[in-house]
Formats: C-alpha cells, sequence, structure tokens
C-alpha cells in the first residue's frame, strides 16, 4: 500500500463520522442481533471502515450474504484491545520498513510495545472466535478467520473466490 492510502486512512481514522440511519438501516438488515452487537462495538472510523468494505463488494456485483456479513465484521477481533492511532501508525511503519521483524514481533501476548503487532496478527482469530459464539454462519466465521492470509495465486473453490473479493474489497476501502 502505497503512502497515499495510509495518509487517507489515517485522515479516515481522525474525522470518522457516524453512519447515517440510511447505512445503519442497512446493516440492520445485514447482521442478526448478535452479530449487530459486535458490529456496535467498532469505533466510528471502523464501523465506518467495515461499511465502505461491504458497499464496494455490493457494487463490485457480489451480494452473497455470508461476505456481506464478514466483510462487516472482518475486523471486530480488533475490539477485544483496541489499538490507539500511534499503535496503529507503528504497526504500518513495522511491516512496511522491517517485515521480518514485524512478524517475530507479533508472537506472544499482546503487552508492552510488541502489543500492537500480537494485535494485528491475531485480530482475525479472535473476530472468528467472537462471530462464532455470536452464532455467525461457519463460512462468516471462516472468512472473517481467513481475511489476513496471504492471497493465494489459486482459487480452488468458493471459499476461496469470496475471500479475495473480501481481500479486495478490504484493501480498497
Amino acid at each position: 500500500m502505497g503512502i497515499r492510502y495510509r495518509v487517507w486512512q489515517t485522515w479516515q481514522f481522525l474525522t470518522a463520522a457516524p453512519l447515517n440511519a440510511t447505512a445503519w438501516s442497512t446493516i440492520e438488515d445485514q447482521l442478526t442481533p448478535a452479530e449487530l452487537l459486535l458490529f456496535q462495538a467498532y469505533r466510528p472510523s471502523d464501523r465506518r471502515h467495515a461499511y465502505r468494505v461491504m458497499c464496494a463488494l455490493q457494487k463490485a456485483g457480489h451480494h452473497e450474504p455470508a461476505l456481506l456479513t464478514a466483510a462487516l465484521l472482518h475486523d471486530v477481533g480488533k475490539t477485544r484491545l483496541p489499538l490507539s492511532i500511534g499503535e496503529r501508525v507503528l504497526v504500518v511503519l513495522g511491516w512496511k520498513l522491517l517485515p521480518g521483524r514485524a512478524a517475530a514481533w507479533s508472537h506472544g501476548e499482546p503487552a508492552g510495545w510488541r502489543r500492537a503487532f500480537v494485535i494485528k496478527a491475531r485480530h482475525a482469530e479472535w473476530g472468528a472466535e467472537m462471530a462464532a459464539q455470536a452464532g455467525s454462519h461457519p463460512q462468516v466465521v471462516d472468512l472473517i478467520r481467513r481475511h489476513q492470509e496471504p492471497p493465494s495465486s489459486e482459487t480452488a473453490g468458493e471459499e476461496d473466490q469470496l475471500l479475495h473479493r473480501l481481500q479486495w474489497a478490504d484493501d480498497r476501502s
């Protein structure tokens, strides 16, 4: 990701306005009551990001219910231990400048200066657990769990195709 995207992303984090009534209505139509509680735990900027991911998929013609639900909940694991803007910047810079070390810093307990790296590495796993506990469809849970996996050159089945779509929209939103 380029510097322009990261500056835009930081600006979005700092200036995120609450979602309007139309957006909330769309979200409420997509999520179960238990999933909606997970969505409501997001910060305003993360709600807006998740909503943009879902809208990007819809605009591209993807309307699979599990995919749209996963779009809305893919980062919900970050609500377990929220990151500050400084921690988010640290993670981005760490992965950009020192990817090998960032990978090593991503293991262990989320404590001290490595906290942000561990949260980044484990949020997909945590989000999948949270979605499963909320009764989300197994396909939704799997998409959330895998959304940070490196893209594969193979698209073996429907699940992988949905994953690629989610990653595509996440990278652009």
